[in-house]
């Protein structure tokens, strides 16, 4: 619980430790849009490279569609073809993050499925608890469209440790 001057404040656990990661510069994000292409589905993975020495806990996905459609999120221990980039330290001036936003538009879905949720056009969707999936170095978490020829655009908030 946070104390303010003469009031109180309850702030979830899950907030509480997630504010202690962004102080101890160890909280990160990163997000990409993949446009849609025929034939195929859309895949963006948060992968921990397996020479990363740590550990990344998913605070939150939060991923869209362009349209009606659905959002899959899948676990997939290989590292997807194209490398957008490293996360975002959200502490400014903190070091740079160990694990890779990474993209691929194949013919067939990538990994085992774990949730699927139904969407609205650009309505963002994320999981209803936070600290979503724990990944071990070599470790890949996917967000997918449901059907091809979609787009698909997907943030992740995680910690490293």
């Amino acid at each position: 619980m946070r104390i303010g001057y003469g009031t109180s404040v309850t702030v979830p656990s899950q907030q509480e430790r997630w504010i202690s990661e962004l102080a101890a510069a160890r909280a990160f994000a990163s997000g990409t849009f993949l446009a849609p292409s025929a034939g195929n589905f859309g895949e963006i993975q948060l992968f921990n490279p397996v020479a990363s020495g740590k550990t990344i806990a998913i605070y939150r996905a939060l991923a869209c569609a362009q349209t009606i459609n659905a959002i899959r999120y899948r676990l997939f221990n290989t590292a997807l073809a194209t490398l957008v980039g490293t996360g975002v330290n959200l502490l400014s001036g903190g070091a740079a993050a160990v694990g890779e936003l990474r993209t691929n538009i194949p013919a067939a879905l990538d990994g085992t499925q774990i949730l699927i949720c139904n969407v609205l056009n650009f309505d963002p969707y994320g999981q209803p608890q936070v600290w979503l999936a724990q990944l071990a170095a070599g470790q890949g978490f996917l967000v997918t469209t449901n059907a091809v020829n979609d787009g698909l655009t997907a943030n992740f908030y995680w910690n490293e440790f």
